[in-house]
């Protein structure tokens, strides 16, 4: 809003019998003397000039594609050829058979842990990561601090999933029987419950709530050769506690293999089917936001807090198969459709909502707004990327080293 002054109009003097275009003169050298607020006009003006830059600025690094990088920094590393990596709290894990180590990316050790896995898996949220032994027995919990708490059970596991606030789920499953038991970050038994076939199929995959009030399976059954899944949504607040085995909402899908299910930002359910992805609220009854049909043969799947995405299999005019990219919204929305030629074995959505796709020497970087920031090759294996403090760093995880890179 414009700052308004009142001014005490001046009695008529001599001065007034001054010819016109004097006194046009002397009342512009007033108002540019005293620094008088300028023209509404000329406020408009510089507005949209400012709107133009801003935009223009934004398009700009929109479409910017960056094909060479700098090497600013890198730390020589030694590690195992089964080791892998995830960013977790701003800094590095790095997990195989023999343990968890937790570094900065110039590979300061802040924590380490051993153990012995025959399948290491770990899942993080917020600021706990658990790491368990799929179809062993060992779930070890930690923090950004360190190692909390080790879980042994009698059954082997599954899945294992961790809640913000370190509570652990478990799927556990032995002689066709499945049992689900949650516990908090010291161990102590929260939850416990058994599956029988006969009665509901089989869980194939489990989500957890941030909170750790909610839990959602997707389960497989098989009645006379028809394949069917079903999704069970469970509440133990006290809402929940109201229905039978705290189950508030059930949806079964015939025809449908649903290997995935996961809970994204604000609790919203995701279940990734082989022909259909479903999109819940994050309400008690789990109500249908929306289904998002597939066209083509589904090869992957990926995520984060905001997004989700997958990558089909199609075949274009000229007869060529090609691999598909597509991203959604929470919504349902789609941000990107987009063809890829070149062939990748890993693809993730980055914490800074950027798609990541690379091989064993091949990167590419791609925005939102499905165009390609980044594309190269690397002399050595890729492990992973991972954002740095700009836009334009990032951090390369290569097979004997870490590179911090900026892009140019």
């Amino acid at each position: 809003m414009e700052d308004f002054k009142i001014f005490t109009l001046p009695t008529k003097t001599e001065e007034d019998d001054e010819p016109e275009e004097t006194r046009r003169s002397t009342s512009k050298e007033i108002d540019d003397d005293d620094g008088y607020p300028p023209h509404k006009n000329r406020i408009l003006f510089l507005l949209i000039v400012a709107i133009i830059c801003v935009f223009s600025i934004v398009v700009i690094r929109i479409v910017t594609t960056f094909e060479d990088y700098e090497v600013v920094k890198s730390w020589e590393r030694k590690d195992s050829a089964e080791s892998k990596y995830k960013s977790f709290g701003g800094n590095l894990i790095k997990y195989s058979g023999d343990g968890i180590f937790y570094t900065d990316f110039d590979g300061t050790l802040i924590w380490n842990f051993t153990y012995d896995m025959t399948n290491p898996c770990i899942d993080t949220k917020g600021t706990y990561v658990i790491a368990y032994d799929k179809k062993g027995t060992e779930v070890d919990i930690f923090s950004t601090k360190g190692f909390e708490k080790q879980l042994t059970t009698t059954t082997p596991i599954v899945e294992a999933r961790v809640a913000a606030q370190g509570t652990v789920a478990l799927l556990l499953q032995e002689n066709n029987t499945s049992y689900i038991q949650m516990y908090d970050k010291s161990g102590s038994l929260l939850v416990s419950g058994e599956i029988h076939p006969e009665n509901r199929g089989f869980p194939i995959s489990m989500a957890i709530s941030s909170d750790a009030t909610r839990l959602l399976l997707s389960v497989l059954n098989v009645n006379k050769g028809e394949l069917n899944s079903e999704l069970v949504f469970y509440d133990f607040t006290s809402a929940g506690k109201a229905e039978e085995d705290n189950i508030v909402a059930s949806y079964t899908y015939i025809g449908l293999l649903l290997p995935k299910v996961e809970y994204l930002k604000n609790d919203k359910a995701v279940a990734f089917g082989d022909s259909k992805i479903i999109i819940f609220n994050n309400n008690l009854k789990a109500t249908l936001v929306k289904e998002i049909p597939l066209e083509n043969e589904m090869k992957s799947v990926f995520y984060n807090d905001d997004h989700f995405g997958f990558i089909t299999e199609k075949v274009v005019e000229n007869g060529e198969l090609v691999n598909e990219l597509s991203v959604y919204n929470l919504y349902g929305f789609k941000s990107i459709s987009k063809e890829i030629t070149e062939s990748f074995s890993d693809v993730s959505l980055m914490d800074n909502d950027e798609i990541l796709l690379f091989g064993d020497n091949n990167i590419a970087i791609y925005n939102l707004q499905g165009f390609e920031k980044f594309h190269t090759n690397i002399d050595e294996k890729i492990f992973g990327v991972v954002p740095g403090v700009t836009s334009r760093r990032y951090y390369l995880i290569e097979e004997t080293k870490t590179e911090e890179i900026g892009l140019k």
